[in-house]
């Protein structure tokens, strides 16, 4: 149940431009189509152009992709609603995450659940699906390959398969990073449940497999559908992007200009473009970047003319990967999309990509920053109210807290400025009758002084600390919570994992489902647990 909520300018959450992007400023308004909210999503299915072609191949892709997937029956119903041309999606995307990686990737999934139930309701004349893009194209292992688990962080030292793209991973020796895991649960009505999903991943042929099995296995009853852009069949209607990107050098100016203007308007550049946005796939899965040389192409150390390097395209698409400028353009041309749900620094790069998607004559989703959740146990939250501390309160430094706790309880200003500046003041008054006395004097007078000031300071700062320490135990308390809550200085679903959660809770997901009440913009929310 949530207990309190905060909007971002509350939390000073993310950077500026998120910030502005939030609160529907109109400094930022010329970077997107339209502003988020639930009523222009209605807005946007008469805006989002999508053949019955289009569908009926993804659908295609999307039978062939999870045939081998326990589905529920409202996830193969989505599926099958993609054919119709009245049905729509809210798509989010995460990393291939060992079990999902930190809690905030659950939330992402949960948020477009709750949004697409929300617009059903609203809007029964059409139907709106929950879509999860795994980016299995990915190459960054060390951001997908631990958990922090009790506070300590369990990850997967993989051998070999160096540089391949995370989907195509195999799990050997994966052992190394679940029996860690299980040995942490003796419960064996607890330990049962964690197999469930450590069990994944030796049952599975590559990550991109396990990841699917995992999301399904906890989102499968709210009709989740889960998509791979790694795939030959999708991959065509990337084809002409590909080749224009080429020939043109499509994405890169068509995102400088959006970034000069994005750095007058005071806003930082998210991703750095290239003069190549394409990645090349090889017969290893090792993803190698494409590198523009005057007028040819190099992939690793060979050169290729632009003629033969779109004659690769035409003939192998899906050795072809968009990078993180082209990606959003190459999501939006393979699904009816209406909406796309990230997390700030996500965000923060679709805002360079509008000039893109109007060069290509695509329709340009509609933006919502996730929100944010913080699990507290009943006793954190009442400790917190105890305190008379806010989650953000918990920001600022732990001496700093505890010294105003303590001067608001006393009732008595411990600080001894105002003695400070009445000392001043005689020293002045001192100083002038000196002067006209003996000036000789002001040297001595200021020296005495200056030893009364230093004694004032000593005897205040003995009065703080005698304050403080009978608060020692709310100190704790505080320091308790700050490690709850902003773990190693990062935010709590930056940090902690599911695991613990769902073992505790069978019917977590269901509550953070229920919780992310759909609003227009996005909001910090505390969840009691």
């Amino acid at each position: 149940m949530i207990q309190d909520q905060f909007s971002f300018s509350e939390f000073s959450f993310s950077s500026t431009i998120i910030r502005d992007l939030v609160e529907n400023k109109a400094e930022i308004a010329e970077f997107l189509p339209h502003f988020f909210s639930l009523s222009e999503i209605s807005e946007q299915t008469k805006r989002k152009e999508f053949s019955q072609r289009q569908r009926l191949k993804l659908v295609e892709a999307l039978e062939i992709q999870n045939r081998n997937l326990d589905l529920s029956e409202l996830s193969q119903a989505n599926i099958n609603k993609l054919k119709d041309r009245t049905t729509y999606t809210i798509t989010t995307g995460h990393q291939l995450n060992l079990l999902t990686g930190p809690l905030y990737s659950i939330y992402k999934v949960a948020q477009i659940i709750s949004l697409s139930r929300a617009m059903n309701e609203r809007d029964p004349s059409n139907s709106y699906v929950p879509v999860f893009w795994m980016a299995t194209e990915d190459h960054d292992f060390e951001e997908i390959n631990h958990i922090h688990l009790f506070g300590n962080k369990i990850a997967w030292d993989k051998v070999g398969q160096e540089n391949r793209i995370v989907g195509e991973i195999e799990p050997i020796d994966i052992n190394a990073f679940t029996d860690p895991i299980d040995e942490k649960y003796r419960d064996e009505h607890l330990k049962e449940i964690l197999a469930q999903f450590t069990s994944v991943y030796k049952q599975s042929k590559n990550l991109a497999d396990a990841t699917r099995t995992i999301m399904n296995k906890l989102f499968a009853d709210y009709g989740l559908v889960i998509i791979d852009g790694n795939d030959a069949s999708l991959k065509q209607a990337f084809v002409p992007t590909a080749i224009r990107e080429i020939n043109e050098g499509l994405v890169q100016s068509a995102v400088n200009a959006t970034n000069e203007k994005l750095a007058e308007a005071g806003y930082h550049n998210q991703v750095f473009v290239r003069e190549c946005n394409l990645f090349y796939i090889n017969a290893d899965g090792v993803r190698q970047r494409i590198s523009k040389n005057g007028a040819t192409f190099q992939i690793d150390d060979r050169d290729f003319t632009a003629d033969e390097l779109v004659k690769m395209v035409e003939n192998s698409p899906k050795q072809f990967s968009p990078n993180a400028l082209l990606r959003p353009v190459y999501q939006e041309l393979i699904l009816p999309n209406l909406a796309y749900i990230g997390g700030g620094g996500e965000i923060a790069y679709w805002l360079q990509l509008n000039a893109v998607f109007k060069s290509l004559d695509l329709t340009f989703p509609l933006l919502r920053v996730r929100d944010s959740i913080l699990l507290l146990k009943e006793k954190e939250i009442s400790e917190l109210e105890n305190l008379k501390l806010t989650v953000p309160d918990l920001k600022r430094d732990l001496h700093d807290l505890v010294k105003d706790i303590a001067l608001e309880e006393v009732k008595l200003e411990i600080e001894l400025n105002g003695e400070i500046d009445q000392l001043k003041t005689i020293k002045a008054h001192l100083i002038e009758k000196a002067e006209s006395i003996n000036k000789g004097l002001v040297g001595m007078i200021e020296a005495e002084f200056s030893k009364m000031e230093k004694s004032i300071e000593r005897i205040e700062s003995k009065l703080i600390k005698a304050e403080k320490a009978k608060h020692e135990v709310k100190a704790n308390k505080i320091k308790k919570l700050q490690s709850k809550i902003y773990p190693n200085g990062g935010f709590q679903e930056r940090f902690e994992n599911f695991i613990p959660y769902i073992l505790n809770d069978n019917q977590f997901i269901s509550k953070i489902v229920d919780n992310l009440t759909a609003q227009d913009h996005p909001l910090i929310r505390v969840l009691e647990i």
